[in-house]
């Protein structure tokens, strides 16, 4: 059981059952009425040697006077035999409680009869005395308290602990859910994301709550100003990038033959300039988005498509091709400017990675209440199982293999990865067992 809720919950409810448990087999293996008579017979011995000690000073007169005594009174019948026989002939006695006092008298025992209106119990005393006493009925705590009478008392109780430990379960663990969603929401991108007005008390989730607050604040500055960084870096290369592009041209009009490939290597240098500029400004853009800020419907079979046949037609000039496996019907909300981007990203990384003669294969399936799925495959040299993930984080590159001399920038896949991840998607990358790298797209419908 993963939820903390119910791990509380269950702990303290199943702590108080354990305990009402325990006291109802306690009570279950005790004579009720031996227990009741328990908890006065000290006073009931006292109160019966007392009476002796009176009849043997004084006769059956003393004895009925000390009964009647009102210091002594009390809410019991008193009656005192020597033998068989009752010291108090005016006073009768009832038949049978009466038989209590021969039992009592020959097994040295208590004898105990419960009765409508009390308890009745024959308790033997010394020199062939006995006291018969009809207890006084219990009182209202002593009916409370006894554990033979709690029955319905007991279920009450333990549906009011649980009700208890309801409210302080969730009052424990509805801080910690609103922090962890809090949590969500800033690792999805929205680094405005605070807790401390939803989240109140001075105690340790407080306290966390503030921490939280703190730690996202520090981060949001801190990306704030890399994003400002790079995007003011982004902005002033691209002004020496034009002039260099102007003073190319110039170049090449007035310079002779021999310093044509030079200067189309100085152009190619350029260009692949410019477009990890461009690539860093989209990254860059990407990061500080929470969702799409636009969504429309797309119909994903055309989308895909047009990405195949433009990618193709590129990589058939480089001896591989491109080809759609699978296309089945798909449309979803989202912006057609970023998965177009996302997916075309992921199809020229293939392109530039799969060996010569082979084909980069492209499927797109769903089913019925599955996520859309969109594969891409390529056949070549695969990426290291540890490296599977880093693959998408910016620049990073594979030292076997893929290096600078594919071409890449090492950004493509950052920012399909960013792209599908504000359409609430997931992008993994995979080696098949003969060789080659796919990577799925899993989008929601």
């Amino acid at each position: 059981m993963r939820s903390l809720f119910w791990k509380i919950f269950l702990v303290f409810w199943l702590a108080m059952v354990l305990i009402g448990a325990a006291l109802v087999i306690l009570a279950l293996n005790t004579d009720p009425h031996r227990a009741q008579f328990g908890r006065h017979r000290q006073a009931l011995q006292q109160q019966g040697q007392e009476l002796v000690a009176a009849y043997e000073k004084g006769g059956a007169r003393q004895l009925k006077k000390k009964i009647r005594d009102p210091k002594g009174a009390s809410r019991s019948r008193l009656f005192l035999f020597k033998g068989t026989e009752s010291l108090l002939p005016g006073e009768p006695v009832p038949p049978r409680p009466r038989r209590l006092v021969p039992l009592a008298l020959h097994s040295g025992e208590v004898q105990i009869k419960p009765g409508p209106h009390g308890l009745w119990v024959a308790l033997p005393l010394e020199r062939d005395y006995t006291l018969l006493v009809k207890a006084r009925p219990s009182g209202r705590l002593e009916m409370l308290l006894d554990p033979h009478r709690l029955g319905s008392r007991l279920l009450i109780t333990f549906v009011i602990a649980g009700i208890i430990c309801y409210l302080l379960a969730r009052s424990l663990t509805a801080p910690i859910a609103k922090l962890r969603r809090a949590t969500r929401r800033f690792a999805a991108g929205d680094l405005a994301t605070r807790v401390q007005g939803t989240i109140k008390g001075k105690d340790e989730i407080g306290a966390l709550a503030g921490d939280f607050d703190l730690m996202a604040e520090r981060i949001e500055d801190l990306v704030g100003s890399q994003q400002r960084l790079l995007r003011d870096i982004s902005h002033e290369l691209r002004s020496p990038l034009a002039r260099l592009a102007v003073s190319l041209e110039l170049a090449r009009q007035r310079s002779g033959a021999e310093a044509q490939s030079d200067l189309a290597r100085i152009e190619r240098e350029a260009e692949r300039l410019n477009e990890m500029i461009g690539q860093l400004l989209s990254l860059n853009l990407l990061e500080g988005k929470a969702e799409p800020a636009k969504k429309t419907e797309v119909d994903l079979g055309p989308l895909v498509r047009s990405i195949v046949e433009d990618a193709d037609f590129e990589a058939r000039n480089r001896n591989r091709s491109v080809v759609l496996r699978q296309a089945d019907p798909v449309v979803l909300q989202g912006s057609p400017e970023l998965l177009h981007r996302a997916i075309e990203n992921v199809v020229r990384n293939a392109v530039h990675y799969t060996a010569e003669a082979t084909a980069v294969e492209v499927y797109v399936h769903h089913r019925e209440n599955e996520p859309i799925a969109i594969r891409i495959r390529d056949h070549g040299p695969g990426v290291p199982e540890a490296s599977l993930e880093k693959i998408f984080h910016p620049f990073y590159r594979v030292s076997e293999a893929r290096d600078r001399q594919s071409g890449g920038t090492g950004i493509g896949l950052a920012i399909a990865e960013r792209a599908v991840r504000l359409h609430g998607g997931t992008i993994r990358a995979r080696n098949p067992e003969d060789g080659g790298l796919e990577l799925e797209i899993l989008l929601p419908t």
